[in-house]
């Protein structure tokens, strides 16, 4: 590729600056990246800090691109001189005026600063002032809502959430870029106040809208947006503003890992599908999965990894990665709960929701999907038939499987020990509990091992699991074991809770453990 080819974008860190300096760094990214792909950040995520460098090298290599730093806060305003037209100052004594500067700066393309920067940027104007309008929090809380809100945009929002990891702003810019209402309050808990506002905001957003960021506790936050019939992205994810504008040239998304179903042949075998969970976020896509994805060994063993096919509408260029570097054993799932991470049970109208997911899961030749929380029939036999998926894996219980349809299997691994099993444990723990979990049910059966995945080789990571040690399972597990992709699991689960091999788990007379500890042939317990 000549240089005359090549795509000119700046890069700034913004790993040494203050919580204040990178709100002030991540919203004018988003107004900068407006027109294009110009500004990229170095955050040292901590799912994995190696990925700014890993995406600098892939973009340069592959999409043309051709990076300069970029020191300071300052210097990237001086560089793009012209996309901010003054400053909108916060009040350092209201939390909430820093959320209602960064609305004002999406819509008024004003830079948000502190009363202490302010005079970093003498050539700008001070167009808003919010020092001393506003008495408490929630009311400023409350005049943003009213007076910002109606101009934003009604489709989508973003959630701010001081959570162990830090203030959830990581995509911040992306929120500013697309002028997406941004708030920080409660969803659950004792500020009546602020949870009452926060319904009221969801109200006015949607339906079938995400609410980018994240926020705690997550069953509240999540039970929250699926009443208002909205769904969660959580968007612990640096530079999504940069990605929606890398060019995909990918058309077609046939998994290389997808087989005809006849190629599978039902055996007296524990079958067991290593799946990794956050597949919904933006943050695990970003995070290359934790490093995960860079495992020497991956390619070896039937790995399903979480993916979002709403990147295909967002952010294409993060799922070609992935589609052009996957292997036949690289199997692509849904995380929770499908096109979105939402309760369907919660949500008074899913069905929008669910033909959203049967098309980008179409489009993206996904066909089963991670899905939380409890498990309801009526809900999941509409789900079935309006999205088309063919499996549906669940945290709830009891631990078995259960057909909501002709063509469509639901996994519960409630009561299997396997849901987020332990990130740090050894490889043979893992195998001990499937083995434990085996040797109660006897064989024919069907198990879901839902892991983070990582790399291990980061201190600031979360922990979690990779194709080496999954081989190091698969090898202690030995024969009478398979590891397989979903496919290969719902595929051969459906044929055996048809013919009788298995009993549904829903079944009156079901048990997770005790009819399994015969020495009955399959077919016969």
């Amino acid at each position: 590729m000549s240089e005359l080819d090549r795509k000119s974008a700046f890069v700034v860190d913004t790993y040494p600056m203050s919580l204040e300096e990178r709100i002030t760094a991540l919203a004018f990214q988003g107004l900068v990246n407006r027109a294009g792909a110009r500004l990229f950040r170095k955050a040292k995520f901590w799912n994995w800090p190696a990925a700014d460098e890993f995406w600098m090298e892939y973009l340069e290599s592959k999409k043309g691109f051709l990076f300069a730093e970029t020191p300071t806060i300052q210097d990237m305003v001086a560089k793009f001189d012209g996309v901010v037209g003054g400053l909108v100052v916060w009040d350092a004594e209201i939390t909430q005026s820093r959320w209602a500067a960064a609305n004002l700066a999406a819509l008024s393309d004003l830079l948000p600063v502190s009363p202490e920067s302010a005079e970093l940027y003498p050539g700008l104007p001070v167009i808003e002032d919010l020092r001393g309008r506003f008495a408490s929090d929630i009311e400023c809380a409350r005049w943003s809502a009213s007076e910002l809100l109606p101009q934003c945009n009604p489709m989508m929002g973003f959630s701010i959430e001081n959570t162990w990891s830090g203030c959830t702003i990581d995509s911040l810019d992306w929120a500013v870029q697309n002028k997406a209402f941004i708030y920080c309050l409660s969803h659950g808990g004792d500020k009546k106040d602020e949870t009452e506002l926060m319904h009221e905001v969801l109200s006015r957003i949607g339906p079938c809208a995400p609410i980018f960021g994240w926020g705690e506790p997550e069953e509240h936050y999540c039970r929250s947006i699926s009443a208002h019939d909205n769904y969660v992205m959580c968007a612990e994810a640096p530079n999504l503003s940069f990605w929606t504008h890398v060019t995909c040239e990918r058309t077609s998304w046939t998994q290389r890992a997808r087989k005809h179903p006849s190629e599978f042949k039902l055996e007296d075998k524990h079958y067991v599908a290593l799946c990794t969970s956050e597949g919904d976020t933006p943050k695990m896509a970003v995070s290359v999965q934790g490093g995960a994805w860079q495992d020497p060994n991956r390619g070896q063993i039937a790995v399903n990894w979480g993916m979002n096919p709403l990147h295909l509408k967002w952010f294409p260029a993060l799922l070609e990665f992935y589609w052009d570097s996957a292997t036949e054993n690289d199997y692509f799932m849904g995380g929770a709960s499908g096109a979105g991470y939402t309760y369907p049970n919660q949500m008074p109208n899913p069905e929008q929701w669910m033909r959203q997911t049967g098309e980008y899961f179409a489009k993206a030749d996904m066909h089963e999907t991670d899905a939380w929380m409890h498990f309801s029939r009526p809900v999941y036999e509409l789900y079935a038939k309006v999205s088309g998926m063919r499996a549906f894996s669940m945290p709830c219980g009891p631990y078995g499987a259960t057909l909501v349809s002709d063509s469509c299997v639901v996994f519960l691994r409630g009561n299997s020990g396997l849901n987020y099993f332990e990130n740090s444990a050894p490889p043979s723990e893992l195998a001990a509990q499937i083995r434990k979990n085996a040797e109660m049910r006897g064989r024919l059966s069907f198990s879901v091992a839902h892991l983070v995945p990582d790399s291990r080789l980061s201190r600031e990571s979360q922990s979690g699991w990779n194709p080496t040690l999954f081989l190091e399972v698969q090898e202690l597990l030995g024969e009478g074991f398979k590891i397989v992709t979903i496919q290969e699991l719902a595929e051969l689960a459906i044929i055996a809770l048809r013919e009788g091999k298995i009993m549904d788990c829903q079944s009156p007379d079901y048990s997770e453990w005790d009819d399994a500890r015969t020495d009955q042939p399959v077919g016969l317990r």
